[in-house]
């Protein structure tokens, strides 16, 4: 009898079954937002890349940071250009510590709290949205790709960084530092398991010093990733919990 009733859920797409309708709706929710993303990262690389114009804004930058005092990023790479296991722990964490840690982390918030993972997957794509515009009204140079005199060394140029939809010339916000930022909220939100956390907290350090010594944000950038991040998980919450739509409501009726 049971194996009547698999062989029949087997044979019916799409499943029934309370757990292959859960699994169904997984894949269907993977193939959504990696369809998204794909065209996220897309657009991002077709948008134009005006050298000087970006260098010129990253100047401006620069200027920013030694008015604000937080101008460190060509000292902090000083200190590990010249030691082979650093720089190349760097541009691999750099790397490979990116996507991979936010898809991983997406999959256990989905099946962790289906709730908290559509405030945090809408939070995503809307700041992803959001940067499109900035990368493509504010095109900004990343320290690496800076004229020489600035002292800034490429160290991602022969460490086999997928050059597949990238965009030389969007470097603000930074997403690489941004969505790990968002990554360590949704943990601290939706588990109290400390060796997570610890481990989510010491990745989104290590990301932002891997940023900085590979030369490929200025902290600005990334405290503008974090900015526009919030921005949209405080969109998102009042979106998810109906007062957008509690406000729009009274207002259609007044």
């Amino acid at each position: 009898m049971e194996r009547d009733s698999l062989q029949a859920e087997v044979r019916q797409w799409p499943p029934s079954g309370p757990r292959s309708r859960q699994v169904f709706r997984f894949l269907a929710e993977l193939a959504v937002v990696s369809f998204l993303m794909l065209v996220y990262f897309s657009i991002r690389q077709g948008l134009p890349e005006p050298v000087e114009e970006a260098r010129a804004r990253s100047v401006q930058i620069i200027e920013l940071e030694q008015n604000l005092g937080i101008y460190v990023e060509h000292k902090l790479q000083q200190y590990v250009i010249d030691n082979q296991f650093l720089r190349s722990a760097a541009n691999q964490f750099y790397i490979w510590a990116h996507f991979p840690v936010i898809i991983a982390l997406a999959v256990w918030l989905y099946w962790q709290d289906r709730s908290k993972y559509t405030l945090y997957r809408n939070t995503l794509l809307m700041s992803a949205v959001v940067g499109l515009f900035a990368y493509g009204l504010f095109p900004t140079a990343p320290p690496r790709l800076m004229p020489p005199e600035w002292g800034f060394i490429d160290t991602l140029s022969h460490a086999g960084e997928p050059a597949t939809f990238m965009n030389n010339y969007a470097a603000v916000p930074s997403y690489h530092f941004g969505w790990v930022f968002l990554a360590l909220v949704a943990v601290f939100h939706a588990s109290r398991n400390l060796w997570l956390r610890g481990a989510i907290l010491a990745i989104t350090v290590a990301m932002f010093f891997a940023v900085v010594v590979t030369a490929n944000h200025f902290i600005l950038d990334m405290v503008v990733g974090v900015a526009i991040v919030l921005a949209m998980l405080s969109l998102s919450y009042l979106w998810h919990t109906g007062r957008i739509q509690r406000v729009a409501l009274s207002r259609g009726r007044a």
